[in-house]
């Protein structure tokens, strides 16, 4: 892995990262050291592990916390921040490598004055957009022979809500064709909540299904070209946390990833996510994606139904990243992977080490996993003040045992770490946002229950929201829809 970080470097220049997390970049630090960071947050943890003034931050900028979204990257290159981006690149004798959570218009479609343009390592708009369309997945999933939730793609002003509930029974979900992290998915449990829906969006096509009492798994992998044909290497599942009423207030919000917890899944359940994510992927490669990918499952009396692709990077590809690489007898990231699919039409040297590459290590499992605390109130300013790092709870206290921002800092199972945007004093925070990340060596959901935390977790999670200011999540009103 270090021979293939310095083969980048040496032969390629500098590299940089741009996405909505600027803790993203943590973990592909550690295997590829990067030159610069841009990103939506700039949280206090970012000195431990990068230097300050080479990331590039709209919250650094204006002080304030969203729920950011790509577009807010977008925007942001068409004023001063670009301004300062731009000169930055153009400082370099060589072209800039651009590593992205996701592609961004503005820089794949050439706006803008750049004299040196950055070398994009994402897939395509056009591509990624294609398979963001939960409608196109849903309606080739009995082509594809795979499992499908019984549902229907439709005009939300069209459908009856009487028809719907004798069809799909109650509660039902109804999902706009785009959206991540739970945004544009709605839990439909009265006639009420379809109303509201229809009369907000009278003109909406969405998909509408049925709703699996289950949990939910999450999958990273890679799509990379071959002398046979296109291969799909798959990693290890992950349990998905969504909707976890102590940190979040929307029943289908993105909240984390338990890849302990999904240590003792059945072999056949692994089997089946695997056998899912070769079927997609190379559906997928059909059309001419590449690169690195994830999906969503739920999981139902033994049987798997794919939700949704994401055709991106995924919040889960960071953690697993680091947890991989804290293991010696990993070969590879899917950072790397996907870097190196990019340019091996060039690069014989990096062909060799995908066609090399042993994919059976990214199925091994892991321990490891990341809890997401969001803003559960209305528009907000950070009144209390939290330092990133290693923590130990001790009774009604979090004792800060020692500074970091990887769970590489962490030294066993009863130490966690607290990172990813951790708000500074006096900072804004807007309904929804993400506060922070509580990552640990050890699993963060209940074994037996996969949809619930740990006793241990709630009661870290409660303090954390006490040390930054922010009400605990269970004393505020749970919303019935995103």
């Amino acid at each position: 892995m270090n021979k293939i970080s310095e083969y980048l470097r040496d032969k390629y220049g500098p590299w940089g990262w741009l996405g909505q997390r600027a803790h993203d970049a943590c973990g592909i630090n550690q295997v590829l050291p990067l030159d610069f960071i841009i990103s939506c947050d700039y949280g206090t943890e970012i000195p431990y592990y990068f230097r300050q003034e080479d990331v590039y931050s709209i919250e650094k900028k204006n002080g304030l916390r969203k729920d950011w979204s790509n577009e807010d990257l977008n925007t942001s290159l068409k004023g001063n921040l670009g301004r300062e981006i731009s000169e930055r690149w153009n400082s370099y004798n060589s072209k800039v490598n651009l590593l992205c959570y996701r592609s961004v218009r503005r820089l794949e479609n050439g706006k803008g004055r750049y004299q040196k343009r950055p070398r994009l390592f994402a897939v395509p708009q056009s591509l990624k957009k294609r398979f963001d369309n939960k409608a196109l997945l849903h309606k080739n999933l009995t082509k594809l022979s795979m499992p499908c939730i019984p549902g229907m793609v439709d005009r939300i002003a069209k459908a009856d809500f009487n028809d719907l509930r004798k069809i799909l029974s109650l509660p039902f979900v109804v999902q706009f064709p785009y959206g991540s992290s739970g945004h544009y998915t709605f839990v439909i449990r009265e006639e009420k909540d379809y109303d509201e829906l229809r009369n907000a969006h009278p003109d909406a096509t969405a998909l509408i299904r049925r709703y699996i009492d289950g949990f939910s798994l999450n999958v990273n992998a890679v799509i990379v070209s071959s002398e046979e044909g296109p291969r799909v290497m798959c990693s290890s599942p992950s349990v998905q946390i969504t909707g976890i009423p102590e940190c979040s207030n929307s029943p289908a919000s993105f909240c984390g990833n338990d890849y302990a917890a999904a240590k003792d899944l059945d072999r056949s359940i692994v089997r089946q996510v695997e056998t899912h994510m070769q079927t997609v992927g190379k559906w997928m490669a059909a059309s001419g994606f590449r690169g690195i990918f994830g999906m969503d499952f739920v999981l139902k009396d033994g049987t798997i139904y794919p939700v949704e692709i994401n055709p991106r990077f995924q919040n889960s590809t960071s953690l697993y990243t680091v947890l991989s690489s804290m293991s010696r007898s990993r070969k590879g990231t899917l950072f790397l992977l996907h870097i190196a699919e990019f340019l091996q039409k060039e690069d014989k040297f990096l062909r060799e080490y995908l066609k090399e590459f042993p994919e059976r290590e990214l199925m091994r499992p892991l321990n490891g996993s990341q809890l997401i605390l969001h803003n559960r109130m209305r528009k907000n300013i950070i009144t209390g003040e939290l330092a990133p790092g290693v923590y130990k709870r001790d009774g009604r206290e979090l004792k800060l045992v020692r500074q970091g921002a990887s769970l590489n800092d962490c030294r066993n199972g009863g130490e966690l770490l607290i990172t990813c945007g951790v708000p500074r004093p006096y900072l804004t925070i807007e309904p929804n946002a993400a506060l922070l990340k509580i990552q640990m060596r050890d699993n963060i959901l209940d074994v037996s229950n996969k949809r619930r935390l740990t006793p241990e977790a709630k009661k870290v999670v409660s303090l954390v929201y006490e040390k930054i200011g922010l009400k605990s999540a269970n004393k505020i009103e749970v919303a019935r829809s995103v």
